[in-house]
């Protein structure tokens, strides 16, 4: 396992970069939107030639309703820790 970090977060332990991505976005939803807050469709936007550094976006909500949802885009970059 390999760390990453993302600006305002603890570093991570994680078996790849999109798996330490779903990580802090699901830790960006619980901060601002509380317990039973999620994240989806965590995605790829760019990254770095030598593969350290990459950025993502995802989709952080919370359930006001049995069918509704409210939320907001985020994003975010992700790099590896020496």
């Amino acid at each position: 396992m390999k760390n990453y970090t993302s600006s305002g977060f603890r570093n991570v332990q994680a078996e790849s970069m999109k798996e330490a991505a779903e990580i802090f976005a699901n830790r960006a939803a619980r901060r601002k939107y509380g317990r039973s807050a999620y994240s989806r469709t965590c995605t790829q936007q760019s990254h770095s030639q030598d593969g350290s550094l990459a950025e993502y976006s995802a989709f952080i909500g919370y359930k006001t309703g049995q069918h509704e949802t409210s939320g907001s885009n985020i994003q975010f970059t992700v790099q590896i820790t020496k």
